[in-house]
C-alpha cells in the first residue's frame, strides 16, 4: 500500500511538472498582441463598432497565471458623436497556479483602472446600445432542442456525486471609474465622476475589508460624495451578509455601526447605527425655512383652490414583506431647518406592521417622546401616533421651521391619534383621538384681542378705533384639551391667562376643511404698560364674547358688539342695583338705629313712669292707709258713740225701770 501511494505522488508530481512546462512553453511562444487586429476586425464585423487597443496584452504564468490589458476604447453608435462608448486604461487579472492545481483557486486581485462608460438616449428615444442588444438577440435565436426548441432541464447530480470547488479572491481594485447617463429626451443627466473600490482577500465564510468612494451628480441639482469603510462577512449556507465596523459618509452625513442582512428570499434586516451630526437639509439641498414655508403655502392654496386631493401611495406589498429590527442614534440632527439633539429611535417592521417606537429626542430646551405605527395588514392602511412634549420652546421651533411663529411659549402636550385611508382628505376625516396642550409664558402673534375689544368699544361710542401698538396677545398660560372625532376637534375648556384679561371658551376645529369656530369670553381685569388700554377701564370686569371663525391661517375675529352693549347695560344695572342695595342697607341701618334709640327713650320713659307710678302708688297706699285708719277711727268713734248711746239707753231704760219699780 505504501509503495502504491508513493507511486501515485510521483505520478501526480510528474503530471504537474508537465502541465507547468506546457503552459510555460505556450506563454513563451504565444503572442496575444498578434491577434489584436483580428479581434478588432471581428468586433467591427459583429457590431459595426471599433475596438482599438492603445496598449499591449501581457500574459504571465508564475507564480500567477494571468493577463493584463492596456488601454482600449470601444466606439459609440452612429449619430452619438465621436466620444467612445467605453474607454479603459488598464485591466489585470490572474490566478495562482498552484492553488488552481489544488482545486482551490486563489484569484489574484482584479485591477480595473480608468474605466469610462457613456450611455446616451437621444431626443427620439434611441439608446446608444440598442444596436448591440438587437444583434445579441438575433444571434441567440433559432437554437433548437427538439421540435419545440425547448432545452432539456439539467438534472441535479446526486449529493454524493457533487463536485465542490473551493477557492479565494485576493481582492478587487477599481480606480477612477466614470459613468455617464445622458437622457436628451427627458433633459436629464446623471454622472459618476469617480468610483473607487478596494477590498482585501475574499474567501468563503470569511470577513474582508471594503473601501468605496463615489462622486456623482444629477442634472446639476444633486451632488453626492459617498464613502464607505467597513468589514464584510458573507455566510453562504446561512445566507447572511454582515457589515461591521462600518463608517459611512454621504456628503456631510456620517454614520457608523453594524448592519446585517439575512434570508435573501425574504430579506431580514438588523442594524445598530449611530451618527454624531446629520444635516438633512444640506444633504437634500433644502430651501431656507421661509422659502420652504412660502412654497408649501402656495402649493396648499393651489391644491385647495383647485379642489385637488393628495393620495398617500404607500408601497403596501413592500411594507408587508419587510422584516426589520434596529436602532438608530443621532447626537445632532438638522431637518427642515429644525435643530434636534440626542435622537434615539427603534424601528420594527414585520408582517405589515411598521413601528417607530419609541422615538426620543431633545429640541428647543424640551423633550419629546413619540411612537408612530403604520398598519398595512388589511386593505386600508391604518396609522397611529402618540406624542408627549415637555417644555419645548415652540416659538423658536416654528420660527426655524416656518420662518414665522403664530404662537410662542413653552409647550407641554399629550396626544393620541388614529386614522386610516389612502387619501389625505380621508386621513383627516378619519382621525380620532384625544389631545391636551398647555403654553406657558408666551404670545399669540398675528392678532391682539385687547385691541379688537377697544375697537368694538370705540365703534359703540362712535369714535375712531385706537392705534394698534402690537399685533400680539401676551399670556402667562394658555391651556386647551379636547377630543377628535371624525376629523373635528372639540373643546370646552379653553383658558387664557393674560396680564390684563382672562379668556375662556369652547368651540371646534375642522381638520379636514382647516377651519376653526370658537366662541370665547374675554374679561378685562386690569391694565399693564405695553398692553394698551386706559387705567380706569370702563370695560373692566365685563365678559366680552369674541367669535373666532374661519380658516386656520387667517381666522376672523368678531367682537360681538350687541353682546358687549348688553353686557355694559347689565353692568350698569348691576352697579345701580348694588348702589340701591347699599342705600337700602343704609336706610335699614338708620331705621334700626332710630328704632333702637326710640326704644331706649321709651324704655327710659317707661322706667321713669314706673318709678313715678311706684311713688304715686306708695303715696296712694299711704293715703289709703291714713284714710283707712281715719275711717277706722271714725267707725270706732261711731261705735263708741253707739255704744255710749246704747249704754245711755240701757241706763235710761234701767233708770226708767228702776223708776217704775
Amino acid at each position: 500500500m505504501g509503495k502504491l501511494i508513493r507511486y501515485l505522488f510521483i505520478g501526480l508530481g510528474t503530471l504537474i511538472l508537465l502541465l507547468v512546462a506546457g503552459v510555460a512553453i505556450f506563454v513563451a511562444v504565444f503572442d496575444a498582441n498578434a491577434y489584436k487586429e483580428d479581434i478588432t476586425k471581428l468586433v467591427r464585423e459583429q457590431t459595426g463598432r471599433e475596438l482599438q487597443f492603445q496598449g499591449d496584452i501581457g500574459l504571465t504564468i508564475y507564480p500567477a497565471l494571468g493577463m493584463e490589458l492596456g488601454a482600449m476604447t470601444f466606439s459609440n453608435a452612429a449619430g452619438f458623436g465621436e466620444q467612445p462608448m467605453v474607454r479603459v486604461g488598464l485591466v489585470s487579472v490572474s490566478v495562482d497556479l498552484m492553488s488552481l492545481l489544488s482545486l482551490a483557486p486563489e484569484i489574484d486581485k482584479l485591477i480595473l483602472r480608468d474605466l469610462e462608460i457613456n450611455l446616451i438616449r437621444n431626443k427620439v428615444g434611441v439608446n446608444n446600445w440598442d444596436d448591440l442588444v438587437k444583434q445579441a438577440a438575433a444571434g441567440s435565436g433559432g437554437g433548437g432542442g427538439g421540435a419545440t426548441g425547448a432545452t432539456k432541464p439539467k438534472q441535479a447530480s446526486p449529493k454524493g456525486d457533487e463536485f465542490e470547488l473551493k477557492g479565494a479572491f485576493a481582492g478587487l481594485e477599481i480606480d477612477n471609474l466614470k459613468l455617464l447617463w445622458l437622457d436628451q429626451q427627458a433633459g436629464e443627466e446623471y454622472r459618476v465622476t469617480d468610483l473607487d473600490i478596494i477590498t482585501g482577500r475574499i474567501a468563503p465564510n470569511e470577513s474582508f475589508p471594503l473601501k468605496l468612494h463615489l462622486d456623482a451628480s444629477a442634472s446639476g441639482d444633486l451632488d453626492i460624495v459617498f464613502d464607505l469603510n467597513t468589514r464584510v462577512e458573507y455566510l453562504i449556507e446561512q445566507q447572511q451578509l454582515t457589515l461591521s465596523e462600518m463608517k459611512l459618509a454621504l456628503n456631510q452625513f456620517e454614520i457608523g455601526g453594524q448592519l446585517q442582512l439575512s434570508n435573501f428570499a425574504n430579506p431580514a434586516l438588523r442594524f445598530n447605527l449611530a451618527s454624531q451630526v446629520v444635516d438633512v437639509d444640506a444633504l437634500l439641498g433644502s430651501l431656507p425655512a421661509q422659502a420652504e414655508a412660502d412654497k408649501s403655502k402656495k402649493k396648499a392654496k393651489k391644491t385647495k383652490k383647485e379642489g385637488k386631493d393628495v393620495k398617500i401611495a404607500l408601497p403596501v406589498q413592500i411594507l408587508r414583506d419587510l422584516d426589520i429590527d434596529g436602532d438608530l442614534a443621532i447626537t445632532k440632527l438638522k431637518m427642515m431647518n429644525m435643530k434636534i439633539t440626542d435622537l434615539e429611535m427603534h424601528l420594527n417592521a414585520v408582517n405589515g406592521l411598521v413601528a417607530l417606537k419609541p422615538v426620543r429626542l431633545k429640541a428647543y430646551n424640551g423633550r419629546v417622546e413619540s411612537a408612530v405605527v403604520v398598519d398595512v395588514r388589511s386593505e386600508l392602511p391604518k396609522y397611529g401616533v402618540s406624542e408627549t412634549i415637555n417644555g419645548v420652546q415652540v416659538g423658536k421651533l416654528l420660527k426655524d421651521y416656518m420662518g414665522e411663529a403664530p404662537i410662542s411659549g413653552k409647550l407641554n402636550l399629550e396626544a393620541n391619534l388614529t386614522t386610516s385611508g389612502e387619501w389625505l382628505s380621508k386621513l383627516k376625516k378619519n382621525s380620532n383621538g384625544t389631545m391636551s396642550l398647555a403654553f406657558l409664558n408666551g404670545a399669540l402673534n398675528g392678532f391682539n384681542i385687547r385691541h379688537s375689544i377697544d375697537a368694538a368699544r370705540a365703534k359703540l361710542g362712535g369714535d375712531d378705533p385706537p392705534k394698534q401698538k402690537t399685533l400680539k396677545t401676551d399670556f402667562s398660560s394658555l391651556t386647551i384639551s379636547g377630543v377628535i372625532r371624525n376629523g373635528v376637534f372639540k373643546s370646552k375648556d379653553l383658558d387664557l391667562q393674560a396680564p390684563l384679561l382672562r379668556v375662556g371658551g369652547k368651540g371646534s376645529a375642522d381638520i379636514k376643511d382647516e377651519v376653526v369656530d370658537y366662541l370665547v369670553n374675554a374679561k378685562i381685569v386690569g391694565t399693564v404698560e405695553g398692553q394698551e388700554g386706559d387705567a380706569a377701564d370702563e370695560l373692566a370686569g365685563l365678559e366680552i364674547p369674541v367669535r373666532i371663525k374661519g380658516p386656520f391661517t387667517a381666522p376672523e375675529i368678531d367682537v360681538q358688539y350687541d353682546e358687549v352693549f348688553k353686557a355694559k347695560v347689565d353692568k350698569e344695572k348691576e352697579k345701580l342695583k348694588a348702589k340701591l342695595e347699599v342705600e337700602e342697607e343704609k336706610l335699614k341701618e338708620e331705621a334700626e338705629a332710630e328704632k333702637k334709640k326710640l326704644k331706649a327713650d321709651i324704655d327710659k320713659e317707661k322706667k321713669a313712669l314706673e318709678k313715678q307710678l311706684k311713688k304715686e302708688q306708695k303715696k296712694l297706699k299711704k293715703a289709703q292707709q291714713r284714710e283707712l285708719e281715719k275711717q277706722i277711727e271714725v267707725e270706732k268713734e261711731k261705735a263708741e258713740k253707739k255704744a255710749k248711746k246704747k249704754a245711755k239707753k240701757k241706763a235710761e231704760k234701767e233708770l226708767l225701770k228702776s223708776l217704775e219699780d
